[in-house]
């Protein structure tokens, strides 16, 4: 079996869809369309968001298969892979990221133990630089060939190819696993789990941020919502489906942060791809609505990072 979170592949057309009959969360086969959505950024060719029938679990239904997914993430706009701080939205996005940054470290200081953290999708690496200049021993797991250049040449760090975590060869010791805004891309999602539980300690904690489609803004922007993403985002999370399908597979979640610039960005994005935009602060009051929501109910929140504990 291939494990990979997407291939890099050549083609610029798709012969394949990637198929899904049962439910990740429940295993349930009936499944009803919930929306469909436009590849904002590179494509601009709809693909469709199921939702289950038994559990409401949403997913991309028609997303071009691993093999053919590459092409989707060839974007300068793809700001996780790059450095490029041109235009008002992407240098919120890189500005935002630094004060997330020491964010992020107060959480997992809160709540995990130990210093051994491996970063699953660790782009061009500002946040395993900052967790080793914190005094962890990093290691990172990166797919893009730019941005693993990116974080060898701007922080001397090298990142892992997934194909070495996936084949067993990194280590089983670690005290953390983060996947920041990752695990929403991943095909082969059990065999993923199967080894963040070989790899971590027996106390160890793995870390997934996540959208919420359950979120205020998901529902203000619809299918302009950046963070459906299609086709590169093929899971579509909410607290409670999350928490379902990591219960299934041996996790549960002990902890729930929100993470609270994402609401902002995700309405800019959002509003960007609406038709005649052209106010921003429209969509920072929208996000700023989004995040006001989040205080009286986590549960709502645009994003959250989620802490699991192997069961």
């Amino acid at each position: 079996m291939k494990f990979s979170l997407f291939a890099q592949s050549k083609k610029n057309t798709v012969s394949s869809t990637f198929h899904i009959s049962a439910c990740p969360v429940c295993s349930s086969s009936q499944f009803t369309v919930f929306t469909e959505v436009p590849d904002w950024l590179v494509s601009k060719e709809a693909y469709t968001i199921s939702q289950c029938n038994s559990c409401n679990f949403k997913f991309t239904s028609n997303a071009p298969t691993a093999e053919n997914i590459g092409p989707y993430y060839n974007s300068e706009e793809y700001v996780e892979h790059s450095d490029t701080k041109s235009g008002v939205i992407y240098s919120v996005y890189h500005y935002a990221r630094k004060l997330m940054l020491n964010f992020k470290l107060s959480k997992i200081k809160k709540s995990t133990e130990g210093k051994k953290l491996l970063d699953v999708g660790s782009g061009s690496g500002y946040f395993i630089n900052h967790m080793k200049q914190n005094g962890y021993d990093v290691t990172g797991v990166e797919i893009s060939d730019k941005a693993v250049e990116l974080c060898k040449d701007k922080f001397g760090i090298h990142a892992k190819n997934p194909e070495e975590f996936l084949a067993g060869k990194l280590d089983t010791d670690y005290d953390i696993i983060s996947l920041w805004h990752v695990f929403e891309h991943v095909y082969t999602y059990d065999e993923y789990f199967e080894l963040f539980s070989k790899s971590l300690k027996k106390d160890g904690t793995l870390i997934l941020a996540l959208p919420n489609s359950d979120s205020p803004d998901a529902k203000l922007y619809g299918k302009y919502w950046a963070a459906y993403d299609t086709p590169r985002h093929l899971w579509h999370f909410t607290p409670d489906t999350l928490s379902r399908f990591a219960e299934a597979r041996g996790f549960k979640v002990v902890k729930k942060y929100r993470l609270p610039l994402d609401p902002f960005f995700n309405s800019m994005v959002s509003a960007s791809y609406k038709p005649g935009f052209t106010f921003l602060p429209i969509s920072v009051l929208k996000g700023l609505y989004s995040l006001i929501i989040s205080f009286f109910n986590k549960e709502k929140s645009s994003s959250l990072i989620y802490f699991l504990k192997k069961k």
